[in-house]
């Protein structure tokens, strides 16, 4: 028996996208299969169904955005870390809904497997950005008193907050606005 052979990550990236277009439920195996150029036994043989596809279109997905994430937050000034951060966000955002929010709406309650892949996802978010804000408060860039869990939770709930907005304005030059409010409430004396 052959083993099909094919770009794995190429398959996930445009899983991800049929995904993040329709969510899960209006994806059907026929628009992945146009998706990603594979016939559909070749879907089943590599993820399972379309639940094992969408599991691992959000390892991906994570994948990717955790090294863009940790990319933007890893320069010399925290807060212009951070910055690029969320500048890397409305990026995103204004090319579509985000694929583990999508997720996490639509199958969280559905799926204990998946909602607790999402609790990592987030936990691994908030440890990002909660060493960020460290390094910013050890050099100076955040008051030495300032609460880094609120600031970090802060932070999330922005996030949140914006990904979700930007679908349904995306106005960048309102985006950019809000991010430039969210860091002036963040290099606000404390």
């Amino acid at each position: 028996m052959r083993t099909a052979e094919f770009d794995r990550d190429q398959v996930l990236r445009h899983a991800m996208e049929a995904f993040r277009a329709r969510g899960y439920a209006k994806t059907t195996m026929q628009d992945l299969v146009a998706a990603t150029g594979l016939h559909p036994g070749s879907l089943y043989a590599a993820f399972g169904n379309k639940r094992g596809l969408l599991l691992a279109a959000v390892d991906h997905y994570v994948q990717e955005k955790c090294a863009q994430r940790r990319h933007c937050l890893d320069q010399p000034s925290p807060l212009a870390g951070m910055r690029a951060y969320f500048d890397q966000l409305v990026d995103a955002a204004l090319q579509g809904s985000c694929l583990v929010t999508r997720a996490l709406m639509e199958l969280a309650e559905q799926d204990e497997e998946l909602h607790q892949r999402c609790k990592a996802i987030y936990r691994d978010l908030e440890g990002d950005l909660a060493l960020c804000l460290q390094r910013a408060r050890e050099q100076g860039e955040l008051a030495a008193g300032c609460d880094i869990p609120t600031l970090t939770a802060f932070l999330q709930v922005n996030i949140q907050g914006l990904i979700t907005f930007a679908q349904c304005h995306p106005d960048r030059a309102l985006l950019d606005a809000v991010v430039t409010q969210l860091m002036a409430a963040l290099s606000a004396p404390r």
